[in-house]
């Protein structure tokens, strides 16, 4: 991130959010400005986080959100240096005024995040490891937009998700321990509920 602002601070990310774009609209392009189009992992958090905050009631937010993780996580895949995003995602907007509300509801547990997590286990998170929350994040990522209208679904994938990016974020790998086991258990309880288990 631009700005000497510690990449690994998640309240420093929260905070970007909020200043994103100067109008009443904020473009998808405006907040890969802000936080910058080479920084992945901040990237794959920032609708991760807005997934798990008050905006995620936004009509179709959950499955454009989905799309943007899809997208960042196949690119991290793959190595790219440079996050590429079609123009329909780039130009999509939110009113400030919802952003502005996001991150503010965010930045009391960013804050907590950032004195609890630090550097552990962080093989889980360098190459080759990180090849198995990526790929999981890209899955999840996939299947937001089937459960678009099924309550909660988004945010607890997101939570997951979350989990996942704050790890590479941080260089936590406990994260991705939680994080597997947070899809698990949303996993577990969706096929019992379908099977009536």
């Amino acid at each position: 991130m631009a700005d000497g602002i510690d990449p690994a601070s998640v309240a420093a990310l929260v905070q970007r959010i909020g200043r994103a774009g100067s109008g009443e609209h904020v473009s998808v392009a405006d907040i890969v400005e802000e936080i910058g189009d080479d920084a992945f992992a901040p990237l794959l958090l920032v609708p991760a986080l807005i997934l798990v905050s008050p905006a995620s009631g936004i009509p179709g937010l959950s499955s454009l959100g989905g799309l943007v993780m899809a997208l960042i996580s196949f690119q991290m895949i793959a190595g790219r240096k440079v996050l590429w995003l079609p123009a329909f995602i780039r130009n999509r907007t939110i009113a400030k005024a919802r952003l502005q509300r996001a991150s503010a509801f965010l930045e009391k547990p960013a804050r907590v995040i950032d004195r609890i997590t630090r550097k552990r286990l962080a093989f889980l998170t360098a190459w080759p490891l990180r090849l198995v929350p990526l790929t999981i994040c890209l899955a999840a990522a996939l299947i937001i937009p089937f459960f678009e209208l099924v309550p909660f679904s988004a945010t607890i994938i997101g939570s997951a998700i979350s989990l996942f990016a704050l790890a590479m974020v941080t260089r936590d790998g406990l994260l991705v321990l939680f994080g597997t086991g947070t899809l698990g258990g949303a996993g577990y309880l969706g096929w019992s509920l379908a099977t009536g288990g």
